[in-house]
């Protein structure tokens, strides 16, 4: 049984059952389902295992390279020696409450009196991850960085990926749904009972200035959001995967407000993308979700133009007339017209240009239709012949006629008497 498990194992996408459960939560979630819901079932992920969590939505969204089986493996480990290195160090350093509360008070903060233990522990924290010990701060972090062994090399990442750091220490005591996360302009950093704690240094603070105070779950929608980091090599990730991040922030958030322009964005670059290679209908799916008429315009403007190049008139038709432009709708209808005049589908070319009311196109095809009788009767000489073909006569004299060329029937008549 242990060899069946092994072999599946190896040919698994997941390093362990953890990973499998994170990616079946994110590709059942949608953003029609109860937000409470949500950040329930996220909240019990976040317990679990906030960092194996954010590890792999940066390999499922970010597409970095590195993050391989064995790489994560690797990390997953590493992660293992920081927690025993975390636990030893909050053994040897227990915290000095005089310390403490004058960390509080230099920053003007009320010590929260019923969860002492609690913000003992966050102390703890910090006192590990202070810059310079086993953390420094970089900008635009990568995941994978913090999940380094503390042992040959710095932890490093930036204030989101810091302060999921913090979170997930956290979770290791108590429960993470006590902690919050205040936005800042281009920022972020912890919060617990009225307290600021600053990731990055390691400091506590009071911000006044900022943009949301929001639940602990709202770290993953951050992270989601979050910029890729320009030193790691990533593989190109499809748009649709940047729209399903944004779709899974969204759903996520309670600042439905501000995720959904970055879901726009993302919707709108997919349209581009689309774009680029011709897929109109895919470009118009898209764009249809972000409302943006102006631009939903002139791709059906230019996918009825591309599709009339290319003489496929059915869809032509179909986008011109979408894009409520008369002047490229007829335009579409006379070059399909033209187009059977050219390959000598003449009843077909007479039929549209009879409704567009181009009567000098309709005598061209009368002319063509009359010219092509003609060679018909080229090679007569006697009566006999003629009489022979007197229902093409009578053909040419009526094209004539509907062309309007008297000189015409007269030298036809000529002929004939």
């Amino acid at each position: 049984m242990k060899i069946v498990s092994w072999f599946f194992s190896l040919f698994s996408l997941y390093v362990n059952s953890f990973e499998r459960k994170v990616d079946k939560f994110f590709k059942h979630l949608k953003s029609t389902d109860s937000i409470a819901g949500i950040r329930e079932d996220l909240l019990e992920l976040m317990q679990e295992n906030l960092i194996v969590l954010n590890v792999w939505l940066e390999k499922r969204f970010r597409g970095y390279q590195y993050l391989n089986k064995s790489r994560r493996r690797k990390m997953y480990a590493n992660l293992e020696i920081i927690r025993l290195k975390f636990e030893d160090h909050c053994k040897n350093f227990p915290v000095d409450q005089t310390v403490l509360q004058e960390a509080l008070l230099k920053k003007s903060l009320s010590f929260p009196h019923g969860d002492e233990a609690k913000i003992s522990y966050i102390f703890q924290i910090m006192d590990f991850l202070k810059p310079g010990l086993y953390y420094n701060y970089i900008k635009t972090a990568s995941f994978g960085k913090l999940l380094n062994n503390p042992d040959k090399e710095r932890l490093e990442g930036d204030c989101n990926q810091i302060v999921t750091f913090y979170m997930y220490f956290y979770s290791l005591k108590f429960p993470i749904e006590d902690l919050k996360i205040k936005l800042l302009s281009g920022h972020v950093c912890l919060h617990f009972r009225d307290i600021d704690i600053e990731a990055t240094n390691a400091q506590f603070e009071k911000y006044k200035d900022f943009e949301h105070l929001l639940p602990a779950t709202e770290i993953i929608s951050t992270n989601l959001l979050d910029l890729a980091d320009f030193r790691e090599e990533a593989q190109k990730i499809s748009p649709r995967d940047v729209v399903k991040s944004s779709q899974l922030a969204y759903a996520i958030s309670s600042l439905k407000s501000v995720v959904s322009k970055n879901l726009d964005t993302a919707y709108h670059n997919l349209a581009m993308s689309a774009i680029r290679g011709k897929d109109f209908e895919t470009a118009i799916f898209y764009l249809q979700k972000t409302g943006d008429s102006k631009v939903l315009s002139d791709v059906y403007k230019n996918a009825a133009v591309y599709y009339m190049d290319q003489h496929n008139f059915g869809k032509a038709s179909l986008f011109a007339e979408k894009s409520h432009d008369a002047d490229l709708q007829k335009s579409v209808k006379h070059n399909e017209g033209v187009y059977y005049y050219n390959t000598g589908k003449i009843e077909q070319a007479l039929i549209i240009f009879e409704g567009l009311g181009e009567t000098e196109m309709k005598k061209a095809c009368y002319g063509k239709q009359y010219n092509k009788l003609a060679a018909k009767v080229k090679g007569v000489k006697t009566m006999e012949q003629a009489r022979k073909k007197r229902t093409i006569y009578k053909k040419m004299d009526d094209l004539a006629r509907k062309m309007g060329d008297d000189g015409l029937r007269n030298d036809l008549k000529s002929f004939l008497k």
